[in-house]
């Protein structure tokens, strides 16, 4: 008998079947204080996290460039995205409420088992392991540093130099904080004020009403369309518009990272398994391999109920009025500053410098140089929390995931943290020496639209997941889960139509290569699948 199945021996059975890994610890939902709304500080949680990672990295060059180049045409899937996001936040975060345990886990859960589901999302993950963020900062420490105007030139090697530094300078920044969480209230907590608070200031003192009211009424208006200002012809660039709603909030697999941040936060069940340590300053903390499940019963309702109005105030309120005001604002500076330059072939850099060199000579150079500080104060700290996105996603999966890790020591989750971190440093290094005609806008366009297909299937797998493993009583209404499947049928379309703009003319082109290499994709995830389901079944 295998050792986790002689743990098991004597234990109080789940109250619901396991699935595809080992079965839960089972104690009482911790009881929650009553939210005081008068001390609404009191109730942030992972929402402050989550929007200051997210707000304005692909608000700042997708939101602007949209807003100048369509005047607030097609705003509504800004609105759309971050109602369907929350909707996947809030049931990411129920998830681990009820079981201590990250949405992933869940995943891994379902059939064909861990090692499946591990191949499919790392896939899916592929757009946020590029390091956009660090590219973009780079260009505007280049832009500052060198006085450049969008009729300048920018040399690529400096800016791929400054790039090293900056994404290895944000990795460092996980070594601190003991839980790793603390660092990143403080940094992402501070970043969302800075620049909430600048923008929101340039828009109120200089940002015409009527520019408010066109690019605001966008967000309702599904009838308005982008016209060519010459020949009256619609025209969309599908790319654009897809990466827009991908990173209008979060995106990609980014939101499932709410339940993560719940566990660390010591939310309801979260409270139960530890969290992941610094490498310095967390040699106390330490993180179970497997969650524990709340029982069944109208208490355990009770009780869920209450934290759910932690979360309401968390995501509802902070996390998706923050990530819309975040998508807001640099889209109004745009609008209005920002000149659309028709038929002007600029590099994505180039529209950064423009929006602030606009801005400047508009209200005076202070606002260039404060505009480009916001930059930086955007994307710095934005790839930190991608860094530790990927390295947290990574190290809770495989920390679950694995039969062999599920072996380590409590202690140690850590190591395999800074395992995924490493992991991430050198393909990132790597992605900037060697993909060297890729701009960091254009790494964030990829991501964006990658996004839209990896919040589709976590909406759909979310779903699957709380149906299938919260006890009763603890699973979502009926009105949500509609809303998870019609949000999700938002983010398909949005992927499918870069498909046909952009994917399907190279089909077209290359029939024959593009035929093998979706075979080969096949044919490689069926037997991964096989392989996962025979692995679960040996371990059983």
């Amino acid at each position: 008998m295998s050792q986790e199945k002689t743990a098991m021996v004597g234990k109080e059975k789940p109250p619901v079947d396991p699935g595809c890994l080992p079965a839960w610890e089972v104690d009482e939902l911790p009881e929650a204080s009553p939210p005081d709304y008068r001390r609404w500080w009191r109730l942030i949680g992972p929402g402050l996290v989550m929007a200051g990672g997210s707000i304005g990295t692909g608000e700042w060059v997708m939101g602007a460039k949209s807003a100048s180049l369509y005047g607030g045409a097609l705003f509504w899937v800004v609105l759309v995205s971050i109602f369907g996001q929350v909707l996947l936040n809030t049931e990411a975060m129920r998830y681990t409420l009820c079981t201590g345990e990250p949405m992933m886990t869940g995943f891994l859960r379902t059939k064909p088992g861990p090692k499946f589901w591990l191949l499919f999302y790392l896939l899916l993950d592929f757009g946020t392991w590029l390091p956009s963020l660090s590219a973009l900062a780079a260009q505007i420490l280049v832009v500052a540093a060198q006085g450049l105007t969008p009729q300048d030139t920018i040399n690529p090697d400096l800016v791929r130099y400054v790039s090293y530094a900056v994404f290895i300078g944000c990795a460092t920044l996980v070594l601190f904080g003991g839980k790793i969480y603390n660092t990143l209230e403080w940094v992402l907590g501070g970043k969302f004020l800075f620049v909430l608070f600048y923008l929101l200031f340039c828009c109120v003192v200089f940002v015409s009403w009527e520019t408010w009211w066109r690019i605001w009424s966008g967000l309702f208006d599904i009838t308005r369309l982008p016209r060519d200002p010459v020949s009256g012809r619609v025209g969309i660039d599908w790319s654009l518009i897809s990466a827009l709603a991908g990173f209008s909030g979060i995106g990609g697999l980014g939101n499932i990272m709410a339940s993560n941040f719940v566990r660390e936060k010591g939310w309801g069940m979260g409270s139960k398994v530890g969290a992941i340590p610094s490498a310095f300053g967390g040699h106390h903390i330490t993180l179970s391999h497997i969650g524990t499940i709340c029982r069944s019963g109208a208490e355990t309702a009770r009780r869920l109920k209450v934290w759910l109005k932690y979360v309401f105030v968390d995501q509802y309120i902070l996390w998706a009025l923050g990530s819309l005001i975040g998508m807001m604002l640099p889209s109004m500076l745009g609008a209005e500053f920002l000149q659309p330059r028709v038929g002007v072939k600029f590099e994505d850099w180039q529209w950064a410098a423009a929006m602030a060199q606009d801005f400047g000579e508009a209200k005076g150079q202070i606002f260039r140089h404060l505009t480009l500080l916001c930059g930086l104060v955007i994307f710095i700290p934005g790839q930190f929390s991608v860094v530790d996105g990927v390295a947290r996603r990574w190290c809770d999966a495989v920390w679950s995931g694995s039969g062999r890790a599920r072996q380590m020591d409590p202690h140690n989750a850590k190591w395999v943290y800074y395992t995924f971190a490493a992991l991430y440093v050198l393909w990132g290094v790597t992605a900037l020496t060697v993909f060297t005609q890729l701009s960091g806008a254009g790494m964030m366009k990829i991501a964006g639209s990658m996004a839209n297909l990896s919040i589709a299937a976590t909406m759909l797998h979310a779903l699957y997941v709380n149906r299938r493993f919260l006890p009763g009583g603890t699973r979502p209404s009926l009105a949500k889960q509609i809303g998870l499947v019609l949000s999700a049928g938002f983010f398909l379309v949005m992927f499918g139509f870069v498909v046909n703009q952009r994917v399907v003319p190279v089909v077209q082109q290359y029939p024959q290569n593009s035929l093998i290499a979706a075979i080969v994709l096949l044919v490689v995830l069926v037997a991964v699948g096989i392989w996962s389901h025979r692995s679960v079944q040996r371990e059983r």
